[in-house]
């Protein structure tokens, strides 16, 4: 990156500390990055899993085995290290509305929980594929009434529900759904609405379910149309029931109503601000910007839609 390219960063970050709405760094709503390849506090090694508090701090995960934790302007805060790393590194992170962090720990079929500054609080799950085990668990999200879900892949590519006290309650989407048995699902989240929505990324759609796992509504196709989609690897849900997509081959993001209906993309492939090369995963964060893990290019970029 130029000189100048940093310095147009680093404004922009001072505008956002200062509590002004910046100017975008780019015509499509860039307002700042942060990031870089390397092992030390800041950098990364392939990130590829995000969470945001909504008006505190930004989380992210790279193939390093590292949680790191940021402010809101992308300014380092501190670090943890995942107790086990051989097998390979979580892809999935979450917060819980109490402020826990929920980490799907993949590689080791398990979900470990956490506070803010990385010390164990609890871990659940065994590897397998019956009742209370899992195989690869991606994500994590959690419903109005204390009830935790898990996704897998590798086999299982399904959904399993606990109790707040991560008692194994049941198995939920684990059959044919509309004319395809889900493939990979990279991640959930639970709407205002208490529905669940399925980021099926190699089936490259979304579905949306009742927490019982009744379907509810298909949408999307392989492509790069609007409501069309290339492995959809992450998804967020807004405030106002606005779901976000992140296109992990597509390279951009896409953003639907709660009937399904493509309004917006954002991105493309490529290496300048505003352009992505494989992205793993965006969320909400504080102030209602979106935080984009630009996995391939080392950084997570700050946009404001």
């Amino acid at each position: 990156m130029t000189s100048a390219g940093k310095l147009t960063i680093l404004l922009s970050v001072i505008g956002l500390v200062c509590g002004c709405e910046p100017p975008a760094l780019t015509d499509n709503g860039v307002v700042g990055a942060f990031g870089s390849v390397g092992l030390g506090p800041g950098a990364f090694s392939y990130p590829r899993a995000i969470a945001a508090e909504r008006d505190g701090s930004v989380f992210v995960i790279d193939k390093n085995g590292r949680v790191q934790r940021f402010n809101r302007d992308g300014e380092f805060e501190s670090y943890w290290r995942m107790p086990d790393t051989d097998s390979g590194k979580p892809v999935g992170i979450s917060i819980h509305p109490d402020g826990r962090i929920f980490v799907a720990d993949t590689h080791y079929h398990r979900v470990m929980v956490f506070d803010r500054d990385g010390n164990e609080l609890a871990r659940f799950g065994r590897e397998g594929r019956g009742d209370g085990e899992f195989n690869l668990p991606t994500d994590v999200a959690f419903d109005a009434n204390g009830f935790i879900y898990v996704s897998e892949y590798g086999g299982n590519d399904r959904i399993t529900k606990w109790t707040a006290d991560f008692e194994f309650v049941k198995v939920i989407a684990d059959s044919e759904i509309d004319g395809a048995r889900v493939n990979r699902p990279a991640s959930i989240a639970i709407d205002a609405a208490q529905t669940l929505w399925v980021a099926d990324a190699c089936n490259h759609r979304l579905l949306r379910l009742t927490l019982n796992g009744k379907h509810l509504l298909t949408v999307g196709k392989f492509g790069s149309g609007p409501s069309e989609m290339r492995y959809p690897y992450d998804l967020s849900i807004s405030e106002d029931q606005t779901i976000m997509v992140c296109e992990y081959e597509g390279n951009r993001l896409q953003w639907f109503d709660e009937t399904g209906q493509s309004i917006a993309t954002w991105g493309r492939s490529g290496r300048e601000l505003g352009e992505l090369s494989g992205p793993w995963g965006a969320t909400y964060g504080p102030g209602g910007l979106v935080y984009v893990v630009d996995a391939m290019n080392s950084r997570i970029q700050i946009v404001r839609r």
